[in-house]
């Protein structure tokens, strides 16, 4: 946490509003997981670590405070900020905990699909992806295959990546030549239809072997699961949206960046 305070610092740029009451909410996060611990107390764990992955029903405060961060920051803290709690989850993790946690999973990803539906601004899009995109970490988590859960996270980590760079650093396509245009064209729609989790994209096949090990665990909650996969439309129909400005920006004279 010391680390990510130095390195977030550095990046910083007359935002450290944000960047201190992001740390105030973490720190109050992590005091409480560590009662909740100590004390066993379940049901305040999973609390805890819903304000600390900004899921359900906390993520305003993670919406309005990740929008002005920097975009390594949103990276680090869209993927790698989250493991600490997701490997803490795996180690007190009870059978009377589960459907909590499937609760908030659940309607943190309904709330976000259908709040995507309404959002064309990119980086604003990209934070209620991840948020609702928790869901499937957990799951996860909760089912211990731990090889489907490092694929989806390493494919999230890079498409994101490589988002966030195109984002600041594309110029428009029509400064560039016929054949670079084309190249960042199909490079970029393959990783807004990547993360936008539509078949057959290796992000879409992650989130399936994810969600079939889970059932394979917990039988008891198909209907919530299947529930999740009709949610996680909406997701597709948000980035679908967001190819069509895309390609109505590239061929226009009215924006340098095609993303805002």
């Amino acid at each position: 946490m010391l680390l990510y305070i130095g390195v977030s610092y550095t990046l910083f740029h007359n935002r450290y509003t944000q960047l201190i009451l992001y740390f105030l909410m973490q720190t109050v996060a992590s005091f409480s997981l560590l009662v909740s611990f100590r004390f066993s107390f379940n049901f305040l764990f999973c609390i805890s670590l819903f304000l600390k992955l900004g899921m359900f029903p906390f993520f305003s405060w993670y919406i309005r405070v990740l929008y002005r961060f920097p975009s390594f920051i949103l990276l680090l803290r869209s993927t790698f900020h989250k493991l600490p709690p997701l490997l803490l989850l795996r180690l007190v993790l009870k059978s009377s905990m589960v459907s909590v946690l499937i609760t908030s999973g659940v309607l943190s990803l309904l709330v976000g699909g259908f709040l995507m539906l309404t959002i064309l601004d990119f980086r604003y899009l990209l934070i209620v992806s991840s948020i609702a995109n928790n869901f499937f970490l957990v799951i996860g988590v909760i089912s211990a295959h731990y090889v489907s859960l490092c694929v989806f996270f390493v494919l999230y980590t890079l498409t994101l990546h490589f988002l966030l760079v195109l984002m600041h650093n594309f110029l428009k396509p029509l400064l560039v030549s016929e054949y670079h245009k084309l190249s960042l064209l199909f490079f970029s729609s393959f990783l807004l239809f990547n993360i936008a989790s539509l078949p057959p994209f290796p992000i879409f096949i992650s989130k399936f072997l994810l969600i079939y090990d889970f059932i394979s665990c917990y039988t008891s909650f198909t209907g919530l699961v299947v529930l999740s996969v009709v949610v996680n439309v909406t997701i597709a129909v948000s980035y679908c949206q967001l190819v069509i400005k895309y390609f109505s920006q590239v061929y226009s004279n009215s924006s340098l960046y095609f993303f805002y």
